[in-house]
């Protein structure tokens, strides 16, 4: 309802393509039609866009049939972590285990994870599949499904400290990111800047922002993510390369040039 000239930035299009409904698919549904709507106005009568990233530029030029000079890139950047604090998380010291932080909303693609790590244990039966976010009622049901599945070895941790977080981060064998639609991908560059090894989703903005710094695989093919995963933790040569990747490819993002060209944008549009 704003009638003045203004700047959006639109972050990405996933929840107006995924459905992360809590309860009554109706009402989610009719909520999701409406966000789509304001999406699509605030768009066209913006007077420019702002994507954090190439795919979402892509993405908004057309869905809504902008023009894409009327769209500006900024990327967003991972921290740095030169003087982190670290706290073990006791349940999971001295296990071997590989690691997803974040949301289970359905886009995030969790329960093929386990189905994947299911496959995975079968060569590495000592192997632990930790999960780090607060607990909602996403994460209630990847748990049904999970003891459902009969599937061992996987710990929901629920919210963790910064300082655990960075424990994780450290001492997982690789971070894994299954998800279908990201506008971004932060995690993944939190990781690369802990020397994490990253295996990633190879779905929408996920290569570009990651570039060679992580090995990726089909987030809808549950044989796929099993096999990169294990092709990966077999490979301690590849691990080193994606960790040496990873410490360049934090260099080519900074919080510091994305304000600086988010400052630029309005000042030009003013």
């Amino acid at each position: 309802l704003y009638t003045r000239p203004y700047i959006v930035t639109i972050h990405d299009l996933t929840q107006v393509r995924f459905k992360n409904n809590k309860g009554n698919l109706a009402i989610y549904s009719i909520k999701q039609k409406f966000l789509s709507y304001v999406i699509k106005v605030s768009a066209k009568r913006a007077k420019h866009i702002i994507t954090p990233t190439q795919f979402v530029k892509d993405d908004v030029v057309n869905t809504f049939g902008i023009s894409d000079k009327k769209v500006s890139v900024t990327y967003e950047s991972g921290d740095v972590y030169k003087n982190a604090s670290y706290s073990p998380v006791k349940s999971l010291v001295d296990k071997k285990f590989i690691f997803y932080v974040g949301t289970a909303h359905a886009h995030k693609n969790l329960p093929r994870l386990v189905s994947a790590f299911a496959l995975i244990q079968k060569q590495q039966p000592d192997l632990h599949l930790v999960f780090a976010g607060k607990k909602d009622v996403f994460y209630e049901k990847l748990e049904t499904y999970t003891t459902y599945s009969g599937v061992e070895h996987v710990h929901f941790l629920g919210f963790v400290s910064d300082e655990e977080l960075n424990w994780l981060y450290k001492h997982s064998l690789a971070y894994i990111f299954p998800s279908m639609s990201e506008g971004f991908g932060l995690p993944g560059l939190e990781a690369m800047a802990h020397r994490a090894v990253v295996i990633s989703s190879n779905a929408t903005c996920l290569p570009e922002v990651y570039g060679e710094a992580a090995a990726y695989f089909d987030p809808y093919d549950t044989n796929n993510i099993a096999s990169v995963i294990l092709d990966v933790l077999n490979d301690k040569k590849l691990q080193q390369k994606l960790i040496s990747a990873g410490t360049s490819q934090l260099k080519k993002y900074s919080w510091k040039k994305m304000s600086e060209q988010t400052l630029e944008i309005y000042k030009t549009n003013s």
